[in-house]
């Protein structure tokens, strides 16, 4: 697959900023911010904003992680344009891990801070963006320790 004409890897990135982008909207438009709904319960939709990273780390470093946002992003898309990826869980998770990242960096630019939404139990809030680089971490994790040993792909330079 030549990265550029990678299809399935744009489709995935451009549909996960669109949902993050539009769910960040409903959550602005309709949930008065610092509330909850419902008031109490393992799952809830809460209006947050984090001006931090995970775990709203690095508070108030707005800059910062938008600088690192673009670096990380950068990489990833190096990363992705340098590998001819034959395998599609490879793609699909770095389509996730960029399609999120991008997402959190268009609330960066434009708002100084990241709309964070789904709150459950004690754990931080976090979004739709949040939630595709969670799992396209774990996909490209996944697939790079066990991707060869079922047979996804072959890491071995065997000269016959």
């Amino acid at each position: 697959m030549i990265w550029y004409k990678d299809k399935l890897f744009y489709f995935i990135s451009i549909v996960v900023i669109f949902f993050d982008q539009f769910t960040k909207y409903l959550i602005k438009e309709f949930v008065p911010r610092y509330s909850a709904w419902p008031d109490d319960g393992i799952l809830q939709i809460v209006h947050g904003v984090n001006t931090g990273s995970a775990f709203g780390l690095f508070s108030d470093y707005t800059l910062l992680l938008t600088i690192g946002s673009l670096i990380g992003i950068g990489f990833v898309l190096y990363f992705f344009y340098k590998n001819s990826f034959n395998v599609i869980w490879m793609r699909i998770s770095l389509s996730l891990i960029v399609g999120g990242a991008v997402g959190n960096l268009i609330d960066r630019i434009r708002d100084g801070g990241v709309v964070d939404f789904i709150s459950v139990g004690w754990w931080p809030a976090f979004n739709i963006a949040d939630s595709a680089i969670s799992i396209g971490m774990a996909i490209l994790i996944f697939t790079l320790v066990f991707g060869e040993k079922l047979g996804w792909y072959s890491t071995s330079t065997d000269e016959d």
